[in-house]
């Protein structure tokens, strides 16, 4: 299940869908759901973490993509996909990624739309997407970009291997050793974004938006590119591979 809950001032969306954290189109309609809650919860921060030891978020649950009917399923699907990127993205205050687990595809572009993330030494994170034929968002290419660097980001969608968190320490607050670590150092930060003015943060937030209102137009593109993506042969071998637990052979 995905829920949340509001302490102290504090919203914490936690994520408890299965060991893998994988979506599924029920997830995703209850992320889009809890992400609505939080919004309207009047939080000073808002906190997405795991309730799955190992793992932040590994993704997409293939299985439900390889059997699904993708002229009518898959546009509503990627819709809900999108739709809660940008909700996650676009929430009123500052938005915090504990990541004391795995985070690969999916799971890393939801800590990809948080301000702040905080992750262990032992995590991997990244976007595998190329490696199942499938293109990887310029929405999401664009935030890692931002974070890390264009050449840097550039090579790693291209190549799709996943990295440890030290590999990439820009794109975090700070790398620790523990879950514990994780929860103090996000805390920490709660603790002085609490003192805050909430108005003056939103209305912050609200202008760092709309200097970013070109990459989140990005999203209407991506969402047609990702269709066309998905329904190609490379992208069905690819997830049909996934799911066999077999490595690919792409045709093209």
């Amino acid at each position: 299940m995905i829920s949340f809950e509001q302490v102290d001032g504090i919203g914490f969306i936690r994520l408890g869908i299965n060991d893998k954290n994988s979506f599924s189109n029920e997830s995703f309609l209850e992320l889009k759901k809890t992400i609505q809650i939080a919004k309207e919860s009047n939080s000073k921060a808002i906190v997405l973490k795991s309730d799955s030891p190992g793992s932040f978020s590994l993704g997409l649950d293939l299985t439900t993509v390889s059997t699904m009917d993708l002229s009518k399923d898959l546009a509503p699907f990627l819709n809900l996909f999108y739709d809660n990127l940008k909700g996650l993205f676009t929430l009123p205050v500052p938005t915090i990624a504990e990541i004391s687990g795995h985070a690969l595809g999916y799971g890393a572009m939801l800590a990809l739309v948080c301000d702040y993330r905080y992750a262990t030494e032992d995590i991997r994170f990244g976007l595998p997407e190329v490696k199942i034929g499938i293109q990887v968002p310029s929405f999401i290419y664009t935030l890692l970009g931002e974070a890390v660097g264009y050449d840097a980001a550039k090579r790693h969608v291209l190549l799709g291997d996943a990295f440890k968190a030290k590999e990439m320490p820009s794109l975090f607050e700070e790398i620790v050793g523990t879950e514990e670590d994780v929860k103090k150092k996000s805390k920490s930060l709660q603790t002085k974004l609490k003192k805050n003015s909430l108005s003056a943060m939103k209305d912050t937030k609200l202008g760092i938006l709309n200097v970013q209102k070109n990459i989140l137009s990005l999203i209407e593109t991506d969402i047609q590119a990702t269709i066309q993506s998905i329904q190609s042969k490379d992208a069905q071998e690819g997830i049909s591979a996934s799911v066999q637990v077999r490595r690919p052979v792409f045709t093209s």
